[in-house]
Formats: structure tokens, sequence, C-alpha cells
């Protein structure tokens, strides 16, 4: 799970590490955000000035009240000394509704542990500024550990769920199960996202690179010399074969490039000649001796 915080400020403090176990619960990062914690210091003095002078009008009625029993006082002095005490528990109630909102604010600035798990990311180190959900922390609930990456339509037609991946962390031989499979590419790679669970109980293996190894299966593959393609930047790449003593011309499938020569892929068979030399005087069709 990725956790983040619901206000914008400054990473404060962390008080975990990756790998680390925690508790539900458990207080992982503090942020400082400027206009929090001055706010509800600010509301706390206004909150007990208020409460003063509540008091003390309190102590103001009751003695104008004895002296309205003497008429010693006027109905309009006692009159306004209740709409001032009136007024003083609306701002006190005002400034208690402030103060609720800041402490919840405060709260905020803390990130807990959602659940028992194992932390194994962070985005974020002390003194950088983080905006309002932005994920900071990562955390594993029951020590399943996953890995996510991007891999190639080619690669990812070739798996299912369930899927067993080797993989390497250093020296050390890993294998992973394949959990999850997007059905749709990385609008800004063209890659398609893959999650994959480690089969193994590994815990120092949290926050680490892993070198995975998906498999690979072609069909109809073949390595030639570059000049033999021809790739005029428009079109898809070809190679001209002689078929009853004409040219033919089939498209391929770039895989890599190999020093001087390229491994490419074809949809059929090539059984026939390749022609390796005088392209440029070549079309489909065009008469070959052979």
């Amino acid at each position: 799970a990725d956790l983040s915080f619901q206000l914008s400020g400054t990473i404060k403090s962390i008080n975990v590490k990756i790998g680390d176990s925690v508790e539900k619960d458990d207080e992982l990062i503090h942020l400082y955000n400027p206009n929090i914690d001055p706010a509800l210091a600010a509301n706390e003095a206004k909150l007990e000035s208020i409460l003063t002078q509540i008091r003390q009008v309190e102590k103001d009625l009751e003695n104008l009240k004895t002296l309205r029993k003497n008429n010693s006082v006027s109905k309009t002095t006692y009159e306004h000394k209740e709409t001032e005490l009136k007024n003083l528990l609306a701002q006190q109630k005002s400034v208690e509704s402030e103060m609720t909102l800041s402490q919840a604010n405060q709260q905020e600035t803390i990130i807990k542990a959602p659940f028992t798990g194992i932390i194994s990311q962070f985005s974020k180190q002390p003194g950088e500024f983080v905006s309002a959900g932005q994920p900071v922390i990562s955390i594993y609930q029951n020590k399943i550990l996953e890995v996510e990456t991007e891999i190639t339509k080619e690669l990812w037609s070739n798996l299912k769920l369930g899927d067993v991946i080797e993989g390497y962390l250093g020296d050390e031989k890993l294998e992973f199960e394949l959990v999850e499979l997007a059905q749709s590419a990385n609008p800004l790679t063209h890659l398609l996202p893959v999650v994959l669970q480690l089969k193994n109980s590994l815990p120092e293996a949290i926050g680490q690179n892993v070198n995975l190894s998906f498999p690979q299966k072609y069909q109809n593959v073949y390595q030639l010399p570059l000049q033999t393609v021809i790739d005029d930047g428009i079109n898809q790449p070809y190679v001209f074969v002689t078929e009853r003593k004409k040219a033919q011309k089939h498209i391929i499938k770039p895989l890599f490039i190999n020093g001087n020569d390229i491994i490419f892929e074809v949809d059929n068979v090539i059984d026939n000649p390749v022609i390796i030399e005088g392209q440029s005087k070549v079309a489909s069709g065009t008469p070959i001796e052979e």
C-alpha cells in the first residue's frame, strides 16, 4: 500500500527504515506544515482569553443582579452585560470549532501504519517538500513482497497469470509468481505493466533491485547481414527472397542487432535464397537469375 499525506508540507521526520516490521497505528512519518501548529496555538490563546472574559462577565452579572434588586442599576445596564456574555459564548463556540479543525489537520501531519506489515519503500526524505496526495512511503502486508515492472507487448503476450518468473538479487536466485497483467500500455512508455509476487521468504529483498528473466518465444527467426534489409524509414523493413526466379518482398520484424548482422522474425518460413546484394535495383516481381 502506498501511503500519502492529505496536506502539503515538508517531511519533518521518518521513524522507520526499509525492512522494518510495524504494527497497526504505529507512527511512521511526521509532516511540517507552517499553517497548522501556529493556527492551533493562536486559537488556544484566543480561547483562554475568551474564557477569562466569560468568567469575569458572569461575576459582573451576579453583582448586577443583586444591584437590580435594590434598583441600584438600570435594566439597560444589566441587559447590555447579558448581551456581552452571549457574544462571548458565541465566540467561544466559534474558536472551539476552529480548534477542532486545527487538531484534525494536526493529525493529518502524521502517517500511521494502516495494518501490521513491512516498510518497503520511501519516495521522500526529511526536509523534502511533498504535495497533498503524493505517495511518500509503501508498506506490504503479511510479508508479501511484490515487484512491479513494465515489459514489451512481445514479452507480455507469452505470459499468463500464475507463471513463475526467475529473478536474481545479486547472485541469489529468486522465484516470482505473476499476479497481475495489465491490459493497456503506459501511454508514456508504450510498455505493459506487470506485477510479480516473491515466492521466497526474503525480508532483506525489500527495496532492492532485482533482475528478472522473462521467457521469449520466437518462431521463424533468422540472422542475416545488415545490408540485406531494406528500410526506408517509412514502410516496414523487408528483405527480397528469390521465389520461382522472381524477387518477392518479405516483411520482417527486427529483434536486435548482433555485430554486423540483424536478427529478425517473419510470419512465414523463408525456404528460398535471400538477395543480399543489389537490392536497390530490385522490385517485387523482378526476374532473378539463379
